[in-house]
């Protein structure tokens, strides 16, 4: 398939240049100026339209808590605290209808996962919004880990009389399985005898470089949370993360990664106090790269474009927007395969009618792995 007459925004070092692109195989194989179509090769004119890798949320609840059948349909959260044996793999719902919202919102793949009311709920699943089989769609079954340090487990589990009840306790027993873990796999891997234990075999993995989501918000939890990801050695990154601008200058520290969002709407808390559609703007000029996240179904994916014309209109740059929601969630959790349209990644793109950045665009065509799945 070749795709012509693209302004394209790549995700890497191409923004908003007229190019043609080669798909073969549901990947990209070229992207130049004016390529010759091969004989009998399907072409697709995109008449100057912008078109972008397609967008990766990196953390939501899709196919886990559906957006309609909330209680019917909501395994995002179990009775323990501290669950790291489960996976939201084995509960995914292919059909829960967020996935039609975010085709419509040019939404081609996610970091699903469990809510936030436990300390550790499981592992997350990151997943292809449609194009084939249910099975062709998984991109990795175990992408990340969820750690929770925000309100949601103390607010739940302290309501019952039951642990975590403050925020001492919410870090030591999280701190207390990783130890136990991170034991466990030393001796796995120096071949002692040990009895079997699915929650520290399963968690075990984050010793090995597999992505933890640390969900805080305000800046006290968001420095725990670094704390106990440098303690560990995990490949960790911040989510939600509003109170961003306190802990880099808190920390001296602009290495740090972030996930933020959701930002569009009212603040009702206050560990949201930080929630402020500006914040992409601020990190940006501290010389921080920000992931950007509705964290669905708290935001409706349709919901996201918003957000970010949003955002941009509070000083966030256009390529810091669209990067936010393509290259840097993909960066941040691994998902080499998408997030930019270099050669050699999977071909899921989105052809805009109009501009993203604008209230007046909106999605055009939208192509998993080569394959047009909405237009």
């Amino acid at each position: 398939m070749l795709i012509k007459n693209c302004l394209l925004i790549d995700g890497a070092d191409i923004f908003e240049e007229k190019k043609d692109i080669r798909i073969e195989d549901g990947k990209i194989a070229e992207v130049s100026d004016c390529l010759e179509a091969a004989a009998g090769e399907e072409i697709v004119d995109a008449g100057g339209a912008l078109v972008t890798p397609g967008i990766v949320e990196a953390s939501c609840q899709l196919g886990v808590n559906s957006q309609v059948h909330r209680f019917e349909e909501n395994d995002s959260e179990d009775v323990s605290p501290i669950a790291p044996e489960l996976r939201a793999y084995d509960a995914l719902n292919f059909e829960d209808e967020g996935f039609e919202m975010a085709l419509r919102a040019g939404v081609t793949s996610v970091v699903a996962g469990p809510g936030n009311g436990n300390l550790i709920g499981g592992s997350c699943t990151a997943v292809k919004t449609a194009g084939g089989s249910r099975k062709e769609r998984i991109i990795m079954p175990e992408a990340a880990y969820r750690f929770v340090l925000a309100s949601g487990p103390r607010k739940k589990f302290g309501s019952k009389g039951k642990a975590p009840q403050t925020r001492l306790a919410s870090a030591a027993m999280i701190r207390n399985i990783l130890f136990k873990a991170r034991e466990y796999a030393r001796k796995e891997k120096a071949g002692e005898h040990q009895e079997f234990n699915l929650e520290l075999s399963a968690l075990a993995r984050v010793f090995d470089g597999m992505p933890v989501q640390m969900v805080a918000m305000k800046y006290n939890d968001m420095e725990t949370a670094v704390r106990i990801g440098e303690e560990f050695g995990l490949n960790y990154v911040l989510v939600e993360a509003y109170d961003a601008p306190i802990v880099i200058k808190d920390l001296a520290r602009k290495d740090l990664r972030f996930v933020i969002g959701p930002l569009y709407g009212t603040a009702f808390s206050v560990e949201e106090k930080g929630r402020e559609l500006d914040l992409g703007a601020v990190l940006e000029k501290e010389g921080v790269h920000a992931a950007i996240s509705t964290g669905h179904p708290q935001l409706n994916l349709e919901i996201l474009q918003t957000q970010l014309i949003l955002m941009t209109d509070r000083g966030l740059s256009r390529k810091e927007a669209i990067k936010g929601v393509t290259a840097y969630p993909a960066q941040y959790l691994g998902l080499s395969s998408v997030g930019t349209l270099e050669p050699g990644k999977d071909a899921d793109l989105v052809i805009w009618d109009g501009d993203i950045l604008q209230y007046d665009g909106g999605v055009k065509s939208v192509f998993i792995n080569g394959k047009c799945v909405l237009s």
